[in-house]
């Protein structure tokens, strides 16, 4: 897509694979895996369940909307925070949590802390479930933000001038490709089979 010129990304596509970008911008459209929704969804629930506690109980603005331009690189990033006050807090549904955050979560949540001039803010890693609250409701809020539990992770990650100059360059290069009307190479990892654009690269259905 562009406006006015220039092309939008997301922000939650910072540092993620190029040719997926790629795929979104020329309008290619989305096949998801089944799995994949049904994971979609309860992600969804999950972002609502907890995004209502941080709204009543903390004064969160949730689903608050920024954008990023550069005239200069002809490109702008867009990006929806999941909940915002003083610093953003970033919610992840997983099937399983991670040990340390994933780099392109990290690049998400930076490009947000960069809009709001934040020096840090938090990425939640919450096990998915059909019904969230069960989790949801065995979290320790006592030490908000910082927040504990099973099946729960909570990281404070720093703003990082160094990520976000990668994460321009990043989108940059993609703008280049989407220019030449060339897809640029893929990250044919593992990460293919959660892709709704899987079909464009594999079309005879075979994994990387």
């Amino acid at each position: 897509m562009e406006n006015d010129g220039l092309i939008e990304f997301y922000a939650s596509e910072a540092l993620i694979c190029p040719r997926r970008i790629y795929f979104r911008l020329k309008g290619y459209p989305e096949r998801w895996p089944e799995f994949v929704r049904v994971r979609l969804n309860h992600g969804i629930n999950t972002h609502r369940a907890l995004g209502k506690i941080l709204e009543r109980r903390f004064g969160f603005e949730l689903e608050k909307h920024l954008v990023l331009r550069s005239e200069k690189l002809g490109f702008e990033i867009h990006g929806r925070i999941d909940a915002f006050r003083e610093f953003p807090i970033e919610i992840k549904g997983k099937t399983s949590l991670p040990k340390a955050p994933y780099d392109y979560h990290l690049a998400q949540l930076n490009v947000y802390l960069r809009w709001s001039g934040a020096d840090y803010g938090y990425l939640y890693y919450i096990k998915l479930h059909e019904e969230p609250m069960k989790i949801i409701k065995k979290l320790d809020l006592s030490g908000f933000p910082v927040v504990r539990g099973p099946n729960f992770k909570a990281f404070e990650v720093p703003y990082d001038g160094s990520l976000f100059r990668e994460t321009l360059r990043h989108f940059y290069r993609v703008k280049k490709a989407y220019e030449r009307d060339k897809p640029p190479e893929g990250w044919r990892s593992y990460a293919c089979r959660f892709c709704p654009y899987r079909y464009l690269c594999y079309p005879d259905g075979h994994d990387p």
